[in-house]
């Protein structure tokens, strides 16, 4: 098996299903209603509809940049200041732009994985590792929302 393909059933894994640590995201949606999904945990903590939206810009941003666009510098205020996306259209949103950034890294030529990022000081195959990283992370973030909407 190659890396990108290596790369690329470890992010099907946490995003749909086959996760080592628990629930993919895909996993975690599928018990999520619209009205728990925007509702904060606590005061000035990210909803669920504003962690899966987030996850959906930088899915897409990913995307572009394997595809030669450069990626944007990272700001953190205008990542979350997005407007918000109704919490249905939402995951369908999220789950096209899953599998086309699945499908674009098992299309993604091995021989390119250590070129530069447009955008960025390093490889295509950190930004691909990242984009599983990603996943992991804020699918754990809102496993631990759902959780604290749940016991309060």
């Amino acid at each position: 098996m190659s890396r990108i393909q290596e790369i690329a059933d470890s992010y099907r894994a946490v995003t749909i299903q086959g996760a080592w640590y628990g629930p993919s995201v895909a996993e975690l949606l599928a018990e999520i209603l619209p009205e728990p999904a925007g509702t904060p945990p606590t005061a000035g903590a990210h909803t669920i509809s504003e962690l899966l939206q987030h996850l959906l810009l930088w899915n897409e941003r990913i995307r572009k940049a394997s595809a030669s666009t450069p990626l944007p510098p990272w700001e953190a205020e205008k990542d979350w200041a997005e407007p918000r996306i109704p919490w249905t259209e939402l995951v369908a949103r999220w789950k096209q732009s899953r599998d086309l950034l699945e499908e674009r890294i098992r299309s993604f030529p091995v021989e390119d994985l250590s070129k530069q990022v447009p955008g960025r000081d390093y490889p295509y195959e950190k930004l691909f590792h990242g984009a599983v990283q990603h996943a992991i992370y804020h699918s754990g973030q809102i496993a631990m929302v759902l959780s604290m909407l749940r016991s309060s």
